[in-house]
This record gives C-alpha cells, structure tokens and sequence, in this order.
C-alpha cells in the first residue's frame, strides 16, 4: 500500500497526512461489512464487486473498488464515501482481522488502489452472527484492538530510559497502574464488580483548539443548554481522539510543538479521563516517561520538591531516596525524556494556581514536556499566566452515537438488557433536555448509575431525577469541596433565587454577567462566599466575556440550563408565583404561565415531592378554570395543565383534561367556548401539540377509545391513529385502523402515517 506507511504500534498513516481513526474506522467497518454480508446473502450480482464464500466461512472478495464499495453501502441504506471506506479497510488490516490478498495474485495489484482483494475468516455464514461476534462489546475487534496496544507496548527500551540500574519505563508505568481507574469509581460504586477501568469504559472526545475567550451576545434555548460549553470553532481547528494523539502529542503539531499543552473543559467533561488515555498511549508508544501529578495533592508544596520527596519516594519504594537518584531522575528531565502531566489546576491550594504553575516550571524541571487539565472557570481567569501553552477544549458527547456507546460499555459488565431499557428511555422524544444534559460525560454517568440502582427505572419525575443528579455532585466533590447539609441548602436557596431572577430577563436568560451574579451571591474573591463556593462545586462556570462589555466582564452559565431551571422551581414558594389572575387590572397580575422560558420550571415544580398535593391541585384547577373573558389564553393555560398532569400523575383532574385535549386535537368544540370564532385553528393546532405532552397513558387510552368508535367518521378515526402511532409507536390498535382505514384514498391524502 504506496499510500500508507505502518508504525511501530501497528497502526497506518497516510503519507498526506491524514491518520488512520480507529473510532470512525469501527463504525464504517461494521457498515461495510454489513453490506457485503448482505450483498453475499442475496446472491446479487455487481460489476464493481465480487464476493462470495470460499472455504466454508471464509469471505473473499476478489474484485471491487472503493466507488464500488461505497454504491454497495448505499444499497442498504447506510452510505460512506470512498476515503471513508478506505479508512475501515485499512483499520481492518492493520488489526489483522482481514488479509489483504492484492499481493498474492499480482504484484502490481499491490500498489494499485483502484483495485481491492481481501479476505475474512468468518465464524459462520449467517450475517447476524458474525456481526456480533466482530463487533459486540469485547468481540473480535476488540480483542484484536487490546492485542495491537499490547504489542506496541513491547517495543525495546531505549537506553536513555534506563540509569542507576533503575528501569524507569517501568516504573512510570507502575505508577500508572492506579490512573487505570476511573475518577468516578468513588463517587459512584460500593460494588468493586462495577468499578471500571479506563479501557472498558472510555469513549472518546473531541477536541478543538482554543485561541481567545468566547464573547457571548446572544442567549440559547435551554433544550440545547450545552451549546454554552461547546464553543465554534473551524472545523480544521478541530482533532478527533486519536488525531490528537498522533498529531498534536506525537508529531508535535501545534506552537509549542507538543511541549506546553492545557486540556480545559467544563466540569465533568472527561479532563482527567483523557489525561489518563494520554498518559497510557505515551508509555504505549515508547515516546517518554509519563510522570502523573494530581495538583491537589501538592498541598502547597513545589512541584520540584513534590517530585523528589513524594513521587521519587514511592516510585522506588525506597525510606529515603539517595542523592545520586535524585540526580538520575532530573536528569531524565533534562534530557526531554519526561511528560509531566498535571491534573486539576482548579483543585490546588492556591489562590492563582496557574501563575503558581507557571513560577514552578523551572530548573531542571522546566525541561518537560507538560499537558496539564483545568476548569474552564480558573484557565480564563488566569489565562495569562500560561499563556505559552496551546489550549484544546474537550467537546460533550455526540448524541445520539457516542452516548449510546458509552450507556452500552456501562452495562456490557452486568445486566445489558437493562443498559438497553434505559437508552429506550432516554431516546423518547419527550426527554430531549435529559438527553442534551447527558452529553456531558458525567452526567451521563450519574444517570446510568441511577438507572442501575433502581428496580423502577427513571424517576417518575424530571424534578426527582434532577434532585438526585443534585445530591450526586455534592458526592462527587465531597472529597475536594466538602460541605455541610446547611451549606448547600443556602446554596440552593442562593442559586434558586439567581435562577429566577435570570429566567425573568428578556434576555440573557442563562448567560450570567458577574455583577448580576455578584448581586446574589457576593464577592467571588472572597473565599466563604456563595459565589466562590458555587464556582468550586461547578454549579457555575465561566464561558466568556459579555461581548457588549467594554470592560471585559466575565460571563457565567449554571453547569447546564437545566439545573437553572431545576434550582428556580425550589425557589417557588407558592403556585401563584406563576400564576395571580387580576381579571379587571391584569397589569397588577402574575402571567408567568403564558412565558414560554417558565414553563419547564411550572413543570418542574409539579414535580417535587415537597410540595403539597392540595397546593398542586389547586394549581391545575387555576389553569382549567382561567378565564380571560375571550378564549384564547383561557386555551392557553388547558394547555399548560395537559402537561402538567404527565408531570404530576395524581391530578384528579388528568382524566378530563387529556379526554378534552382529545377532542379539541381533533376541532370539536362546544359552541360557548369559542368566543373569538378566528382562534378556533390556532386551538386545534394547540391541542394537537399538548397531546404528546400531556400523560401518554391516559392520552393512548383516550385515542383507542375513539378510534373503536365507529360512529365518528373516517378522517377522524385516521387522525387518531396517526396521532397514537405518533406517541405509542407500532400500537397495534393504530395499525389495525390504519389497515382498515387506508382503501380510501381520499384519507391516504388527508394525513400522513406516523406510527412507524
């Protein structure tokens, strides 16, 4: 292959530039495969590819093209692009789990690209099968993945790494051993069965480079609160895992060609976690010693003395370390030998821990290379003490992909049927602010580990599922940031009442200037006040500068929009907060419940369990009963209550208010409602919209009764099951109406089929 060159770990790049990615490379593996076993099994015939069995269960494919491949794909519904094919091709050779053939029959086949021949050793000939066997968790892939990594790890030492008779590869990787781990064991796991290892557990991030603190003019809408902490970049600025790896810390690409490198990121985003994938690749790869530094244990010691007295000590196992040790280990520093790789800048002691950073890269010291992990917050508010370094901001998830993968790894250990229930769960279109809420790494941690503990799923509410996200972050920090139950319930209470001020702004609702948080939660720089507690639990974060601020002024954003509107709803003390009709004066009312930024904090409210039944009850009769003396807004608040009642269950008004959303979905009207006639389509537009919302089963219930209704007509029984396909998908009492319904045309052409 003239285009590629093989590494030493058994990996392929191509000579332009581009790197083989095994992430991608998996996924475009398993399509391709898919095809071909497809193809294969249907006996089709193509003049750009040629496969059959040969051997039993060996698939050969002894004639086809990348463009032949690629219309393959596209034949059974999932497509790549040639370059796309040709990465999947090249990470199964190298993996060795398919032999390129091209040299075997002709020697110029080798270096022809246009054509491929390879083969497969197969398992069986069932296409199923062997897709499972290859590409399930800990499958055939896998193995031949952790086979490669091992193999790269053998490679010989070179003799710079060993002196004083002491092997220091080894003993770096030694001290690795306890990084294998992941950070969130503690936090989450009683069980040692479900403790996890980074390899078993990690998917990977991107990440894009940072060149200057974002200005934020423009607020975002809270079902895509995470959109604060992903910042726009050009797509050439940004590195895919393994790109970064190879680019950025191997080949040196970048301004301080790999030698003074920041990973920042929001809390929780997978910092440490990508330390933990560098720092093993580096000692892999045989490029250095990777010597690993949790910052907060210096405990305002130096990082010089930290090395010698601490981590030189307990690398060798020795009472006391002798002088010409010492001298042997610096000199691994001078001689560009070691990676210092410093976690959690924002957890050390000091006041301005990167200025303190910067001060002790010197000496002797200052001759490593050096990747270092910190908060968002603390890297721009001490950006310029560093600011020799090269900056890489680690993205969320990508949802549906990667968080589906990651809830798969977290489950493949014990009970995967129920790692499959809960991504059933979380992928109803109904839970679209859960599901931009868990692209942030450890938020969807915290929601699996809620998820395993209970027999009953989810909580029955949002309010209860945030409640224990809440208490689980406190957890979290307990060991760093350790505070007292009063604490964090004036925390709260101070976040609450921010949160509410914030939702009330026309604008800039969840982009927080400092002085309006100041207001709330005092001076930052003082140590004991809420504001500066806030910033080291990670409830709020920076992420800019106010771009209409000739000042500079900082910006903050709760750690996602949903805890804003989590912590707003605790700070309701009562329903007419929301709601305070003043029919002859409306000005001296309360409306919130026509404000569309209040009504996923109304819903919340209905959610939490320390509020009274009779309270939320009076609630809901308040919006049923709203009279605005015209119709509209009185359609408005039925509405709101249909979404309420899915959020409180208990309502003993859900019955007749999904049986009214029912009706009026489908333009029937009482006569004495319809005071402005001109609002009637706007209503029923409306309706139909609040259906899904409101409680499904009560909702499902309703539309099977009134498509077994045979008196209605036609068009109204198709609309009812198009609308329980739509929220009951595959219901069989839709597709039975629908089979029934659909010899006339007339009705095929009024509305279309949404129950698949």
């Amino acid at each position: 292959m003239e285009n590629f060159f093989l590494f030493d770990d058994g990996t392929y790049m191509e000579r332009k530039g581009r790197n083989l990615s095994y992430d991608a490379g998996r996924k475009q593996a398993e399509i391709l495969l898919r095809a071909l076993l497809s193809f294969v099994e249907n006996s089709e015939e193509s003049k750009d590819c040629k496969a059959d069995w040969q051997a039993g269960t060996e698939l050969w494919v002894t004639h086809s093209t990348l463009e032949g491949l690629a219309e393959l794909t596209k034949s059974y519904n999932n497509s790549l692009e040639p370059e796309a094919i040709r990465n999947a091709l090249n990470c199964l050779i190298s993996l060795k789990i398919i032999e390129d053939k091209r040299g075997q029959t002709n020697a110029k086949t080798r270096t022809n690209s246009k054509v491929w021949l390879f083969a497969l050793k197969f398992p069986s000939i069932n296409k199923k099968e062997n897709l499972n066997w290859l590409f399930k968790q800990g499958g055939e892939w896998d193995k031949c993945r952790e086979a490669q990594k091992n193999n790269s790890a053998k490679v010989p030492k070179t003799p710079k790494e060993k002196s004083q008779g002491i092997d220091w590869q080894e003993i770096c990787g030694a001290m690795l051993e306890k990084h294998k781990c992941l950070t969130t064991n503690e936090l989450l796991f009683a069980d040692d069965e479900m403790k996890f290892e980074l390899e078993e557990i990690h998917v990977p991030l991107a990440l894009v480079e940072r060149k200057k603190p974002q200005k934020y003019s423009e607020d975002i809408s809270a079902e895509q609160g995470s959109q604060l902490y992903e910042p726009s970049y050009e797509e050439k600025q940004r590195f895919e895992h393994e790109a970064f790896l190879e680019k950025i810390i191997r080949d040196g690409v970048g301004k301080t060609q790999g030698h003074r490198i920041a990973l920042i990121g929001e809390p929780g985003a997978g910092k440490t976690t990508q330390l933990q994938t560098i720092a093993f690749w580096i000692l892999n790869n045989n490029l250095g010693l990777p010597v690993w530094i949790s910052l907060a244990d210096l405990q305002g010691k130096k990082v010089e003395d930290y090395l010698l007295q601490d981590w030189l000590k307990n690398a060798l196992e020795v009472v006391r370390v002798k002088e010409e040790q010492e001298n042997a280990f610096a000199d691994l520093f001078k001689n560009n030998s070691v990676w210092l790789l410093l976690d959690a800048a924002d957890e050390m002691s000091s006041p301005q821990p990167l200025t303190e950073i910067s001060q002790q890269l010197t000496g002797w010291v200052k001759n490593a290379r050096v990747v270092l992990t910190c908060r968002v917050n603390v890297w721009e508010a001490n950006a310029n003490a560093l600011e020799n370094f090269e900056t890489y901001r680690l993205l969320n998830f990508e949802y549906p992909q990667q968080v589906q993968e990651f809830i798969g790894r977290w489950f493949h250990k014990k009970n995967a049927d129920k790692g499959k229930r809960l991504w059933q769960e979380l992928d109803k279109p109904e839970r679209q602010r859960i599901q931009d809420l868990v692209k942030n790494p450890l938020r969807l941690a915290l929601l699996c580990s809620t998820w395993q503990d209970s027999d009953k799923g989810l909580p029955e509410t949002k309010a209860g599922l945030y409640q224990q996200f809440v208490e689980e972050v406190y957890k979290w920090k307990e060991n760093r940031f350790p505070t007292t139950e009063q604490q964090q319930d004036e925390l709260n209470a101070a976040l609450g009442c921010l949160a509410k001020r914030a939702i009330d702004q026309e604008t800039s609702r969840f982009r927080l200037r400092h002085k309006f948080v100041r207001e709330e939660l005092g001076d930052a720089k003082q140590q004991n006040s809420l504001f500066s507690l806030a910033l080291k639990l990670g409830w709020l974060n920076e992420v800019g500068l106010a771009a209409e601020s000739a000042t500079k002024e900082k910006v903050y954003a709760f750690y996602h929009t949903t805890f804003e509107e989590y912590f707003a709803a605790l700070a309701i003390k009562n329903w007419d907060e929301f709601l305070n009709h003043v029919p002859n004066n409306p000005a001296l009312g309360v409306y919130r419940i026509f404000a569309p930024q209040w009504k996923e904090v109304i819903l919340l409210w209905l959610g939490r369990e320390n509020v009274g039944r009779e309270e939320k009850e009076e609630f809901i009769q308040a919006l049923v009963e709203f009279d605005d003396s015209c119709g509209f807004y009185q359609f408005r608040a039925y509405f709101l209550a249909a979404a309420g009642v899915d959020e409180w269950k208990d309502s003993c008004n859900a019955d007749t208010i999904v049986a009214e959303i029912v009706k009026w979905s489908f333009g029937e009207f009482k006569v004495e409602q319809n005071k402005c006639v001109k609002f009637l389509t706007p209503i029923a537009e409306g309706a139909r919209t609040a259906l899904p919302q409101t409680n499904r089963i009560k909702a499902i219930a309703a539309l099977v009764e009134l498509i077994g209704n045979l008196q209605l007509d036609d068009s109204t029984r198709w609309q009812a099951a198009s609308s329980l396909g739509e929220i009951d998908p595959g219901n069989p009492k839709a597709i039975d109406a629908l089979v029934d319904l659909i010899s006339n045309p007339q009705l095929v052409a009024y509305t279309p089929i949404r129950f698949s």
